[in-house]
């Protein structure tokens, strides 16, 4: 912009053409105003171009009093000329007549903005021209006005009518009252407006309703009173909204519009002591109503009344005392009626189901956390703590537990432990686990089914175990306690011949040769209840070997682990010597497993025993290499079993004639020991040979497996003809057995499945007096035949002989124990003696203390130990 010139030969011109064109400000900033000497801009088009930058800019002179009111319509429209039709040309101020004019301009972009502006004219001229004051509108005039439409909308807005004004003009005015520095009055009448309304009509429409003594209702007009005032406070603050954002947000004392319209209601509706415990008394009844599953509970209004808590921020310090004293009293009663009335199962599937739904209840109500977990801590006390003595009752938890019902026990120990309680149904767990083992173990009548029944058992109990107690690590030492305590209680009956062995370790060893000599099918014979998902028998060693464990299982509970021992060495002597092992693998198997548990001491024998049958096939392969090389060929095939005496067990000579073809084979082979082995004796233990015969029957050869007893009966046959019997007395004369033998190897071929030998007269019985001969009509689909070989089995003299035997060794055990004990102390006290000896020997049974001292007096009669003063012992060896 050129340098400014004044002219005072233009002075008069220019006094002359302001005195001519005189406005007041309203006119000047008018829209409709246009001079007849202003330029007229010709109206825009849509497809004409706006004016430039410098074409359009205007000036704004105020004077040294303030600036002049203008109405609002008029505000913003300014004129487009300097009244002269002098396009573009550039308005500045100049100081004529005391005013200070204002520059406002944009900063020149040659790029954006072309101006008129040549550089190589010169200077032009600027004329400044003086605007004249107009008077100040009264600024309470202006707020009494605005206030007025205001309080106008406000009464619309409460009465629910349309409003009599804009939103914009309403709007508008709230803005130039709070920008002419009135938005405190206006805040308090505002105020003052609206707690006049709730104070007011909310308040009495709610007072009315009190009357009606309907506590739900009072709740619902509550809540359809605050919605409604909730919408109005939308308009309200829409309207208010340049008060709300630029004075009551930054104004420490004064709440914004919302909040103040909360504290109003709250204060207002809950300072009458009455309608505030109707509705929260109308609240709680909703929920008793929704936990008695009533029809007429409202779930809505009840999910509306609790937000209602929430958003009048009155839920923690008053709804949630009275819902939880309310609660309280219903779980009180409800827990003695439901106890009273209910067996356990009942109670705990009912209680189980109760808070579940209480539990559902907070959250689909939006209950706070800390509600939810104390309505949860009164469940606790009244559901399980107040009810423990019915809970803990343990006749009824041993009813479950002999029912079955995993499910009910798992709840109820869900619950228990809710307040930490679980444990304590360890006594009744522990009094069903021995009550019911012990029945199993003294059941003679099913003592044959005992391994599997205690199998069965133990299954179940891991099951309610894992699933009902939750693997609790206390319960889990109690089930292993109390199984150990019944498997082992002992007590002289017949089955044990009138000794303390316990039975349990008697019948292990005899379900473990089952398994071993019987494979799938004796598996396949007993029908487990596989808890954890049944498995298809597709590897048999697989499941022997799984079925082994199961039984390892017991075999640790057990303590007299000398009887498991004697009779597994009998029962693995009959395997090993007539090759009734069905597989060798799990042979050793269950060596490796006995090993592990016992120590290499408890298999010593165990493994001497395989051995002797390894060497033994050795010297058979040498005595048939030496036939070889002789060209003999024996029309007997001999196989012999050299075992040592002092590993396997010991077996009675019991005395029978050997036919001659088979002694001239035996003196063969006893000849070639002797030449081998010098000062060695062998003892022919006829009574566990076996022999396998090739008979000839009119309808088809067969080939017969049978015992040496029955072998050499039969043989006795060949010497007459097939029409000829043989009485009984002659049979026994012959055969050199004793009676005993000899009825039952008879009774074995004549009576039992395969008759191969004929029996007059018929029965089942084998008399002195009768005759047997040879069956011609006997014939079977299968062509090699296995009669029956009850000789082999065990006997109840040789059950007998075992269970002596091993009760001979416990108390050579004990006095071996009680003089090791007395040679390391020198001087013990009697009881110090007595606990230490049940100590040492406690891995090879349990023992009794009168056993312990009867023992004790033998080795004082023997000179081993004294009695001394003060109830003691002394060692004098």
């Amino acid at each position: 912009m050129g340098k400014r010139k004044y002219k005072d030969s233009n002075r008069d011109e220019l006094q002359e053409e302001q005195e001519q064109r005189q406005r007041t400000i309203p006119d000047l900033f008018s829209r409709d105003h246009v001079s007849s000497s202003t330029y007229k801009q010709p109206p825009l088009s849509p497809s004409s171009k706006r004016l430039r930058r410098n074409e359009c800019d205007s000036a704004l002179e105020t004077s040294s009093e303030g600036p002049a009111l203008i109405t609002v319509d008029k505000m913003y429209n300014f004129t487009s000329s300097d009244g002269k039709g002098n396009n573009g040309s550039a308005f500045g101020f100049g100081r004529a007549n005391n005013h200070t004019p204002l520059v406002k301009s944009r900063p020149f972009n040659a790029s954006t903005n072309p101006s008129s502006f040549t550089p190589h004219t010169g200077a032009k001229t600027l004329k400044v021209k003086n605007l004249r004051d107009t008077p100040r509108l009264d600024q309470q005039l202006y707020f009494d006005k605005v206030w007025s439409q205001l309080d106008s909308a406000l009464t619309a807005i409460f009465n629910h009518e349309k409003l009599p004004f804009s939103l914009e003009e309403l709007y508008r005015g709230v803005e130039h009252v709070c920008r002419q520095g009135r938005a405190a009055q206006l805040a308090k009448n505002l105020k003052d407006r609206c707690i006049e309304h709730i104070s007011g009509k909310v308040m009495q429409s709610l007072l009315a309703k009190t009357s009606s003594g309907d506590d739900a209702g009072v709740l619902r007009a509550v809540e359809a009173a605050w919605s409604q005032w909730n919408a109005r406070l939308v308009t309200i603050r829409s309207i208010f909204y340049y008060l709300d954002q630029s004075f009551l947000l930054h104004s420490p004392n004064n709440p914004v519009i919302y909040e103040m319209g909360l504290l109003q209601f709250r204060s207002t509706i809950f300072s009458d002591a009455t309608l505030k415990a109707k509705v929260f008394q109308g609240a709680c009844h909703l929920v008793e109503l929704d936990r008695q599953e009533d029809t007429y509970a409202d779930p809505t209004l009840l999910r509306s009344s609790i937000k209602l808590f929430h958003d009048l921020k009155i839920y923690t310090s008053q709804f949630e005392p009275c819902i939880l004293e309310n609660s309280a009293a219903y779980y009180k009663n409800w827990a003695v009626s439901r106890s009273a009335g209910d067996d356990l199962a009942g109670y705990v599937e009912k209680s189980h189901r109760f808070i579940e739904r209480e539990m559902a209840r907070c959250d689909l109500l939006s209950f706070d956390r800390g509600t939810k977990q104390k309505l949860a801590e009164l469940l606790d006390q009244n559901l399980m703590v107040n009810q423990k003595s019915f809970l803990l009752n343990e006749v009824d938890i041993v009813g479950l537990l002999q029912a079955n019902n995993t499910v009910a026990l798992e709840r109820l120990f869900s619950m228990l432990e809710r307040k930490g309680m679980g444990v304590e149904v360890k006594p009744a767990f522990c009094k069903y686990i021995i009550e019911q083992g012990s029945a199993i173990v003294f059941d003679e009548e099913r003592e044959a089914e005992m391994v599997n029944r205690l199998l069965d058992f133990k299954q179940n109990l891991d099951h309610i175990w894992k699933f009902s107690f939750h693997n609790h690590e206390q319960l889990g030492h109690a089930l292993r306690e109390s199984f150990e305590t019944f498997i082992n209680q002992h007590k002289k009956s017949e089955s044990n011949w009138g000794t303390d062995n316990p039975k349990p370790g008697e019948m292990i060893a005899k379900h473990v040769d089952l398994l071993l000599k019987g494979g799938v099918r004796a598996i396949q014979n007993r029908p487990i209840q596989d808890i954890t998902g049944g498995a298809s028998l597709t590897d048999e060693d697989a499941e022997i070997n799984k079925q082994l464990d199961q039984v390892l299982d017991l075999f640790r509970f057990v303590h007299g682990k000398a009887v498991f021992e004697a009779f597994y060495k009998n029962d693995l002597a009959r395997r090993l010597l007539m090759g009734r092992s069905a597989s060798d693998d799990a042979e050793k198997s269950m060596l490796s497993r006995l090993k592990t548990e016992c120590g290499s001491n408890f298999t010593h024998n165990l493994e001497t025993m395989f051995k002797d049958m390894d060497l033994a096939r050795d010297e058979m392969a040498s005595y048939n290499a030496l036939l070889r090389e002789k060209n003999e060929r024996p029309k007997i095939d001999l196989n012999v079993n050299v075992i040592s005496a002092t590993a396997w067990p010991s077996y009675l000579d019991i005395p029978v004639n050997i036919p001659p073809s088979i002694s001239r084979v035996i003196n063969d082979f006893e000849q070639f020991y002797h030449n081998k082995y010098s000062g060695r004796r062998l003892h022919w233990k006829h009574a566990l040979a076996h022999c396998q015969l090739k008979a000839r029957f009119p309808r088809g050869d067969k080939e017969l497996v049978v015992s040496s007893f029955q072998a050499i009966v039969l043989l006795l046959f060949n010497d007459i003809a097939s029409s000829e019997t043989l009485p009984y007395s002659v049979i026994k004369q012959a055969s050199g057995l004793s009676d005993v033998e000899l009825k039952r190897t008879l009774q074995s071929l004549a009576c039992a499945r395969y008759r191969v030998l004929t029996k007059k007269p018929k029965g089942k019985e084998v008399n002195e007096d009768d005759v047997f001969g040879y069956n011609a009509k006997f014939e079977d689909e299968k062509m090699r035949i296995k009669i029956n070989q009850i000789q082999l089995k065990e006997t109840k003299q040789e059950n007998k002989t075992t269970h002596e035997r091993v009760a001979a060794d416990r108390q050579y055990e004990t006095q071996a124990a009680i003089v090791r004990i007395m040679k390391s102390r020198k001087l013990i006290a009697h009881s110090d003696l007595v606990a230490e000896v049940i100590k040492a020997t406690k891995n090879r049974g349990q023992l009794e203390i009168g056993d312990i001292k009867k023992n004790i007096d033998k080795l004082i009669d023997k000179d081993y130990i004294e009695r001394e003063e003060n109830n003691q012992y002394r060692y004098t060896c």
